[in-house]
């Protein structure tokens, strides 16, 4: 475990060593010539990108403008005020946009990963929530809404993924943020979607001297000395647009007390020579630089080689250095041997030994075929035997150059094959200069500000009577100012000059207030922003499941813009991945907010004993390839009710337990719940129990009621039939004293019919 330890320490120590390599941006020994040629690069693409972007860009502020509220020109506005009109504005796009937005993030985006190839696909799984991890220390949802709204307004979001040295107390992040597209400079002659064929796209940044002394303070000389440039203003343009006083756009601020600097960041894709290596021993596989890979040739690796033939590579770096460790202490050859036999003093069995590392040959004790040679050897030499597979290719990769004025403040070669900074096109032209909904309804916009300036100013006027008297017969001004005073005014006037007509206003025809109304109604339809998805009951159904119905609907045409928005994380999911795998090389843990607020750990990048007792990197997100896709409608509300009752009918079904109901709930304390659930669910199966003890004992008495009833039914019959045994030995007994007395009977009456003659007649004899 010491040694663990002590690996692990050296481990972090060299990967803060690379990531000052690939945070160190000064050149080493730079050429001034080269440094020169790069920031006039970079300035002379600028001014033409600039040149050829000019009116798009002052569409896209009148459009950020026109959406807040300066929907008049000057020109129109003063022209309105000499009319006696009012310069009304009604605004429909507004609201409208910032519903879209809810829409369309409503729900954070769901992330998903999966490996190419023979990648690790548990490490796909750590991808998955290692952007989750990037969405929440970045506030995604934030960047993502101005992004969105940059998208509606203007006609194109930007995001952007990079990397923060400074962040996790200097360890490092992969930070997603939204950039403004109006210091975003791409290459005219662009025609993909993402801009991925784009010679070079340029962003600048505005900061003041402290501010940029703060973001790089290892470049503070350089800054100083940086030529002065333009104000920041310069590069907002101007609008005919008459916005109010309280209104404060990109280049209406003017900081005098500070110098702002105007700082470009090329990014240019080239063509560079790397090498893709592949170890199937530990089933990895890296892209290095040049410079990279001449590093990863040194470094140190150990074959085990058995008396056998049998051959092991080490690779891990801990098992290295414990294996150069005994080749120091006890040489080159080591076998197993079994420790002499010891007893256990309190059971006096033997306890339980394992094989003990000796030097040298076997002995008897030694277990046989374990002699090993320690052979240290060098990733270049597995590559001479093979045991490495090493191919040179030539890939894209993104040059980063960052200046000020004219100087140079660094350069860097990015991981990555497309640009870090992706476009989010609304109307994609086939140039970087995409259309946007406000631009294309702002017409249906003014038309309805127009309607109802001219409705509001007719009902104005046609609160003030119109006279029309006869000249001379009143005072025009006494008219004017008693008839503008509250309460009752009385005008004296000349009879024989006639008398004032009041002149009543003229109504203003139906068909302007259904223009409105259909003005509005295109509006929407425009958008696909209905009035039902802002909230409005208006001519919703009259039953649940058909509101459910129309707002499914009323989603169709919102979802477009999702794969819109989709397609563009997608993209910047795929520069992110190499961005991760060159930062995220040591051991780290993230920590995650679950749905239900409980917090979930993911460790990757760490050494721990695999099953077969040797150190391994388990969860190594610096090597394989992956892929990170969103997964689609992810973000778009769903109808909770609906989506809930569909659960509720498959918890019923038995295809899902009650987690996953409540998982689509809007519970907080889910974890509460399903402590209170089971406390329920045992009282119930107490209850269920008890019924049915009760329900037994119930049964036993009612079998008993039966079995006494029977039992007295028995006696009952008993009795009956011992009373009946003795009225039928009674009536037997009758029986044979009738038959007895009847044949005494017979017997007289025989004799009363014989003849008496001597003795013989014994009866008579007696009877005499």
């Amino acid at each position: 475990m010491a040694n663990l330890n002590r690996n692990s320490a050296k481990k972090r120590k060299q990967n803060k060593e690379d990531l000052k390599l690939v945070f160190d941006h000064k050149t080493q020994n730079p050429e001034v010539r080269e440094i020169n040629k790069e920031v006039q690069e970079s300035k002379e693409l600028w001014t033409q990108y600039n040149t050829s972007r000019d009116t798009w860009a002052q569409k896209f502020q009148e459009a950020i403008e026109f959406r807040s509220g300066a929907q008049w020109t000057k020109e129109q506005q003063e022209m309105l005020e000499a009319k006696g009109q009012a310069p009304i504005v009604v605004n429909r796009i507004h609201p409208i946009v910032e519903t879209a937005k809810s829409l369309l993030t409503y729900n954070s985006p769901q992330f998903r990963s999966t490996g190419r190839e023979d990648s690790d696909r548990r490490t796909a799984k750590v991808f998955s929530d290692l952007f989750q991890y990037m969405w929440e220390i970045s506030q995604g949802d934030l960047e993502l809404k101005q992004a969105i709204d940059d998208y509606y307004v203007g006609g194109m979001g930007v995001m952007q993924v990079y990397q923060d040295p400074d962040a996790d107390l200097g360890k490092g992040e992969v930070m997603i943020k939204a950039c403004d597209p109006l210091n975003l400079y791409i290459d005219p002659n662009s025609k993909d979607k993402f801009c991925r064929d784009a010679a070079h796209i340029i962003y600048a940044q505005y900061m003041t001297d402290e501010h940029a002394e703060q973001v790089y303070p290892e470049y503070s000389d350089i800054i100083a000395n940086a030529a002065e440039e333009p104000e920041a203003s310069d590069d907002y343009p101007t609008t005919s647009l008459s916005k109010q006083s309280s209104q404060t756009f990109p280049g209406d601020v003017e900081d005098r007390a500070h110098t702002v600097r105007r700082y470009l960041e090329r990014y240019t894709r080239e063509i560079h020579q790397y090498y893709n290596v592949f170890e199937p021993f530990a089933n990895r596989e890296y892209v290095y630089d040049v410079d990279e890979y001449e590093q990863y040739k040194q470094s140190l690796y150990v074959r085990l080689r058995k008396v056998t033939g049998e051959e092991t590579i080490i690779w891990q770096p801990e098992a290295v250095e414990d294996l150069m460790n005994t080749l120091q202490e006890e040489g080159a050859l080591f076998h197993l041997a079994m420790p002499p036999m010891q007893l256990d003093p309190q059971t006096g069995q033997p306890v339980p030994q394992e094989p003990v590392r000796v030097p040298g040959q076997e002995d008897e004790n030694g277990i046989p075929g374990t002699t090993t040679a320690i052979l240290p050897t060098t990733a270049e030499e597995l590559i001479g035997l093979e045991q490495i597979m090493s191919n040179e290719v030539d890939v894209p990769r993104i040059k980063m150059v960052a200046s000020v004025g004219d100087s140079l403040l660094y350069h860097r070669i990015l991981p990555c094959e497309d640009y870090p900074i992706v476009p989010i096109m609304n109307v994609h032209l086939r140039t970087p200069y995409p259309e946007s909904d406000v631009r294309l309804y702002r017409p249906l916009q003014e038309y309805i500000n127009k309607i109802r300036s001219l409705i509001i100013s007719h009902a104005s006027s046609s609160t003030n009577v119109k006279l029309l008297i006869p000249r001379g017969s009143v005072d025009k001004r006494q008219i004017e100012e008693e008839w503008g005073r509250a309460g009752t005014a009385v005008i004296e006037f000349d009879a024989e000059l006639g008398a004032p007509i009041v002149a009543g206003p003229v109504p203003l025809p139906n068909e302007l207030y259904k223009n409105e109304a259909d003005a509005k109604s295109d509006l929407e339809y425009g958008f696909g922003i209905y009035e039902l998805m802002q909230g409005g009951g208006k001519g919703a159904p009259s039953t649940y499941r058909g509101t459910i119905v129309v707002d499914e609907f009323g989603q169709r045409r919102i979802k477009s813009r999702r794969d819109d928005i989709e397609d563009a994380l997608n993209q910047l999911g795929k520069v992110a991945i190499p961005l991760m795998q060159q930062l995220y090389t040591e051991e780290k843990v993230i920590r995650l907010v679950q749905p239900n607020g409980t917090e979930k750990e993911e460790r990757f990048n760490f050494y721990a004993e695999d099953t077969n007792g040797d150190v391994a990197k388990f969860h190594d997100v610096s090597a394989g390839s992956y892929d990170i896709v969103v997964v689609s409608g992810s973000t778009l509300p769903t109808n909770r009710m609906a989506l809930l009752n569909n659960y509720m009918e498959m918890y019923k079904m038995g295809l899902i337990d009650q987690v996953e109901v409540l998982k689509k709930s809007e519970i907080v304390d889910i974890e509460g719940v399903l402590e209170r659930s089971g406390q329920m669910q045992q009282l119930q199966a107490q209850n269920q129990q008890l019924e049915q003890e009760l329900k037994k004992v119930r049964g036993d008495l009612q079998t008993a009621d039966r079995e006494a009833v029977h039992a007295k039914k028995r006696l009952e019959v008993e009795k009956f039939s011992s009373t009946l045994d003795k009225v039928s030995n009674r009536a037997d007994m009758a029986s044979s004293l009738f038959q007895a007395r009847l044949g005494d009977q017979q017997k007289q009456l025989m004799n009363s019919e014989a003849p008496k003659e001597g003795p013989d007649n014994i009866f008579d004899e007696d009877e005499s």
